[in-house]
């Protein structure tokens, strides 16, 4: 968690060269000795570099004369809209026992199934793929499947 001294800025960035420009933020602070907490980046925040810092005049220094910043004037964000660009909500489908399922993420994606027992602990769900001659039995997580449209 940050300080409550700590300001968090988003600075809008050429998409593609979030790490890059990050890359060039650590080593410019490092360098300039500036009073930078944190940079993040997110390969699913395109065009975004978020930077945490104390003193918010050090936030020139650090994006001055840097090729890849598109804008030169950062969004000063807080916490909770951090967490949220960064770990968006997942829906987790209600589901029963016997009840048709279509995987749609991991190595089984486009298969489907009946689900034989759910793991709400762990967010997990054992299912039998129904593609094939063989009834496989297999464990995934509930993110990855959805209600099949023939069950509904």
């Amino acid at each position: 968690m940050p300080n409550k001294n700590s300001k968090i800025y988003a600075i809008s960035v050429v998409g593609g060269y979030e790490e890059k420009v990050a890359m060039i933020f650590a080593e410019r602070a490092h360098t300039l000795n500036l009073n930078i907490k944190s940079i993040v980046y997110s390969e699913d925040l395109k065009g975004t570099v978020i930077v945490e810092l104390g003193d918010p005049k050090d936030l020139y220094y650090l994006i001055r004369g840097v090729k890849n910043v598109k804008r030169r004037k950062p969004i000063q964000i807080n916490v909770q809209d951090v967490v949220r660009l960064l770990r968006p909500p997942i829906s987790i489908p209600t589901l029963e026992k016997g009840q048709l399922i279509e995987v749609i993420g991991g190595p089984f994606k486009g298969m489907k199934g009946r689900v034989v027992e759910i793991y709400p602990s762990r967010s997990e769900a054992d299912i039998t793929l129904l593609e094939g001659d063989s009834k496989i039995l297999v464990t995934i997580p509930l993110e990855y499947m959805k209600v099949s449209e023939e069950e509904k």
